[in-house]
């Protein structure tokens, strides 16, 4: 879509500048353009109702993306897209065992404290915790996410050597992804 179908997609005078994106189905790719600055928050797009409006590549019809079945969307600077040859992963570092995270309670209370570095804290209803607390009573925590009014990623730390249960969580954890 040139500058011209651009202006007049939206409306003679009205033309914002358009966002590039490409909308990957993982068996399909669908490119286009949005004024991302009409989207919506991320926590509230939901994958069952229709979200905003995009032109596909070729078309001066607007449609909306319906997240359901939509692997991800890519905001690009060009359609051309770009070799991955030459990117670099830290496969050679080892990843660090835990994640240091605050959690805050809808009640007001904070705790921070030190959670597997893996999937289990976000694709699950709740998570185990160790907390930092060394004066604290408790060891370990199990935080139900329902019951957080915010979540916040501290830093990267290895497990102390102290820290009670992350042996049976890790083996906790190693049975449900196997399962």
């Amino acid at each position: 879509m040139s500058e011209n179908e651009q202006s007049e997609a939206v409306g003679p005078g009205t033309a914002p500048r358009l966002d590039l994106l490409v909308i990957q189905f993982g068996d399909r790719t669908v490119k286009g353009y949005t004024d991302r600055s009409k989207w919506p928050l991320a926590e509230d797009l939901d994958p069952h109702d229709a979200v905003p409006a995009f032109w596909p590549l070729g078309s001066k019809t607007m449609e909306r993306i319906p997240l359901e079945g939509v692997k991800a969307i890519f905001f690009v600077n060009t359609f051309e897209g770009k070799s991955h040859e030459d990117l670099r992963f830290h496969d050679h570092l080892p990843a660090p065992e835990c994640l240091w995270v605050r959690v805050t309670f809808h009640d007001g209370e904070v705790i921070e404290g030190l959670i597997g570095n893996n999937h289990n804290y976000v694709v699950h209803a709740g998570f185990y915790m160790s907390p930092v607390d060394p004066e604290g009573n408790n060891w370990l925590i199990y935080v139900i996410k329902s019951k957080l009014k915010d979540f916040q990623i501290l830093g990267l730390r290895q497990a102390p050597k102290t820290m009670r249960g992350l042996n049976s969580v890790k083996t906790a954890e190693t049975a449900q992804i196997a399962s």
